[in-house]
């Protein structure tokens, strides 16, 4: 029970508690919005995308074929991520969109509920961020594992393939690298940028006419609004990730440069923020970032 009540605090005054309720009652009324929302959708929509994306790329059609927004047919990301998709293609669609929609809620769940070892606050950030995780766990988007991966990832020696990875799904990661550079681990950095290079490079080898830039409904976009704003404000938050580097806020900071950096938000993209946010111990007490 110690061991419990150390992990997840426990109020202590009727005032706690009441706080604790309204917290509650706040992610309840979050969640139930962002995930109506995304249950008016067809569930699973971005996981039939893979799926199918990973089929026309077997059968040697054309992997960016455009498409409606939300369509099945509409895939933005590197080949590697469709490849990878093609031994589940052996199986039903709706038994791998199903599989997959759920794997996403676990990861949605994983890269949150470490929030809520930081009191109040930490309690305040789970009601905002779960939902939204959720919420692109129910689209099937790849969004909540890539979120868990890099926060679990960065760190590690393994740091600029995690960083890699994301970056040849939804490109801004790359920004993470920033931290690197301004701790001065030029190393690092330069092996996120040729390794983020390597994956995407195969794009050369296809037929990129039906690539689809179009943003799509439910999104976000200052870049929409005034693209010199947009360029202004994505520029301000590179510079101060880089001045943060050295700082306990190196990866909050850096996250929100990548989330500042996107020319189309979807809500639930606010989750990169969850990179710095759900575990990043000081300086002070972090382990060596060769340690595994």
């Amino acid at each position: 029970m110690t061991s419990v009540r150390r992990a997840y605090p426990v109020p202590k005054t009727p005032l706690g508690w009441l706080l604790a309720a309204a917290l509650a009652v706040a992610f309840a009324l979050v969640a139930y919005a962002l995930t109506s929302h995304a249950l008016a959708q067809e569930v699973g929509v971005d996981a039939a995308g893979y799926y199918d994306a990973a089929e026309r790329l077997a059968r040697g059609e054309p992997l960016y074929s455009g498409g409606a927004a939300n369509a099945s047919d509409r895939y933005r990301y590197a080949p590697w991520f469709a490849a990878a998709w093609i031994p589940l293609t052996i199986l039903d669609r709706d038994v791998v969109v199903t599989g997959w929609v759920a794997l996403m809620v676990v990861a949605a769940a994983a890269s949150t509920l470490p929030l809520l070892v930081r009191g109040f606050p930490g309690m305040g950030l789970f009601a905002i961020l779960a939902p939204l995780q959720l919420q692109g766990a129910v689209y099937g988007n790849v969004q909540p594992l890539l979120v868990l991966t890099l926060l679990w990832g960065v760190e590690r020696r393994s740091g600029p393939l995690w960083i890699a990875v994301g970056a040849s799904l939804k490109a801004v990661p790359l920004l993470l690298a920033l931290v690197y550079a301004g701790r001065g681990e030029w190393r690092r950095a330069g092996l996120t940028v040729l390794l983020t290079g390597a994956l995407v490079a195969p794009l050369i080898l296809f037929d990129l006419a039906g690539y689809s830039v179009e943003p799509g409904p439910n999104q976000m976009s200052l870049a929409a609004v005034w693209l010199a704003l947009f360029a202004v404000v994505a520029l301000a938050a590179a510079v101060i990730a880089l001045a943060a580097a050295r700082t306990r806020y190196a990866w909050l900071t850096g996250a929100t440069a990548v989330v500042a950096a996107l020319p189309r938000l979807l809500s639930y993209e606010l989750g990169f923020l969850l990179i710095g946010l759900a575990r990043r111990p000081p300086p002070a007490t972090r382990r060596p970032v060769g340690d595994v």
